[in-house]
């Protein structure tokens, strides 16, 4: 049980650092680069939201990933046999 938890729990870490660029890519896909510098108040809360956004689509898509693809290797693997006696 105990292997389960740090197992989910390195998965974490890794989803929320992999997350992090994938939310810059997504504020790019919009056209907010760093050469962006000239915004108003209401256009730099509009991308603080748009970078929070991206980032726990991110999170979300890498856990949806993940476990799709635990499901497919788990319907993939042969059933062991049981043997008779």
């Amino acid at each position: 049980m105990f292997k389960i938890i740090a197992r989910e729990f390195i998965w974490l870490i890794v989803a929320l650092i992999v997350s992090l660029p994938m939310a810059v890519v997504f504020l790019w896909f919009f056209g907010y680069t760093r050469e962006v510098v000239n915004m108003s108040e209401i256009e730099r809360n509009w991308v603080f939201w748009m970078y929070l956004i991206g980032y726990f689509t991110s999170f979300l898509g890498i856990y949806i990933m993940r476990f799709i693809a635990l499901s497919i290797k788990t319907l993939t693997q042969p059933e062991a046999e049981e043997e008779e006696e």
